[in-house]
């Protein structure tokens, strides 16, 4: 998802395709869901987005005008959630204008985080023991071909796909856990969050994304894949991954720690999905579709049955959809999009670990 920050930016508008009287508001990464005639293109928009944490000034904004119950979640009704409005996700709250005229706010650049000046915080929900560990900052470790990982929303970026060049593989909920190889030969292990902070994972035997990767032989076979050479220096390799069995409920028949890849860098280079082979093609997602771009088609390819354990023992999450070919959306952002399953979504309650 876009991340967690609050920013001012224009908006832009596109068709709603499940209702009439709605539009999406695409504001920086963000998904919105809006009133049709609200907002115009252009307008400028402080977005709070998911996970946020509304001080009581702007907390108490967010009721039912009929009811008096907030939208918002948490003991003290102060925590955004996504919610799916017509069958497409809106990821935060619009802020009202007035935060647009306060005194040192005016004046700031777009898409600059708001969220310190605005007293807004974000809810991270507990982390199980199995996930945690003692983390070590590894900035020095990290080169030039370092990565990180997101997905946006498939209706504000539909429009950047091309005919003939999606690649759709099944979204799975578990937790992105992220194998990095330096060129000096370091493995670095971390998760998305400590990532976007430098920090790895120190090895522990109880760790589940260290589990994952012993389990799976993820370590000998990017050296086999990608060989150290007789130089001192050798290829940065980054893996990004899905690790299982972590969220509740979401099991996909495994017996213990595993993982499945979605996505391998080479000196900070996307390898192409077709050419990946042996070990990485092995343990990779589940691939749900390859062929001519067709959004009616992968809208429908985003519901049914989980396909990781062959049973079908779960709803899927959703789907995700990238070019055969990596590239970047007409705004820079990577274009990497999510489809969440309509089945799947009713059952989010934003406790998901991410």
């Amino acid at each position: 998802m876009a991340q967690r920050q609050v920013i001012k930016a224009q908006a832009q508008l596109f068709p709603h395709k499940g209702a009439e009287r709605l539009a999406l508001c695409k504001v920086g990464t963000f998904q919105l869901v809006v009133q049709k005639g609200n907002f115009e293109d252009g307008d400028l928009i402080v977005v709070a987005p998911e996970r946020a944490l509304l001080p009581p000034q702007f907390a108490g904004l967010y009721t039912n005008a009929e009811t008096g119950v907030s939208y918002l979640h948490g003991p003290d009704a102060n925590r955004v959630v996504s919610m799916r409005l017509r069958g497409e996700r809106s990821q935060g709250v619009i802020l009202p204008k007035e935060v647009l005229e306060s005194p040192g706010l005016a004046d700031l650049p777009l898409g600059e985080d708001l969220s310190e000046r605005l007293r807004i915080t974000f809810y991270e929900p507990p982390m199980p023991i199995s996930m945690a560990g003692d983390a070590e900052n590894v900035s020095g470790v990290l080169g030039g071909g370092y990565r990180h990982h997101d997905v946006e929303q498939f209706g504000i970026y539909e429009r950047d796909f091309v005919p003939g060049e999606p690649v759709v593989t099944e979204k799975l909920h578990g937790s992105q856990g992220i194998y990095y190889r330096a060129a000096g030969s370091e493995w670095v292990v971390t998760s998305k969050g400590l990532s976007r902070q430098a920090l790895g994972l120190k090895e522990n035997a109880g760790n589940v994304y260290w589990q994952a990767a012993h389990a799976s032989g993820l370590f000998a076979a990017v050296d086999a894949a990608y060989p150290h050479g007789t130089s001192s220096q050798c290829q940065e390799v980054q893996v990004f991954t899905e690790v299982l069995p972590v969220q509740k409920g979401y099991g996909y028949g495994q017996s213990g720690p595993t993982l499945r890849v979605f996505r391998v860098v080479l000196d900070g280079k996307d390898q192409p999905f077709a050419e990946w082979e042996g070990w990485f093609r092995a343990w990779a997602v589940p691939l749900i579709y390859a062929g001519p771009f067709d959004a009616a088609l992968i809208r429908l390819l985003k519901d049914g049955p989980e396909t990781v354990s062959g049973r079908g023992l779960h709803t899927r999450e959703g789907v995700v959809v990238a070019p055969a070919a990596a590239r970047s959306t007409s705004d820079g952002t990577p274009l990497r999009v999510k489809l969440i399953s309509d089945a799947y979504a009713k059952k989010e309650t934003g406790d998901e670990l991410s």
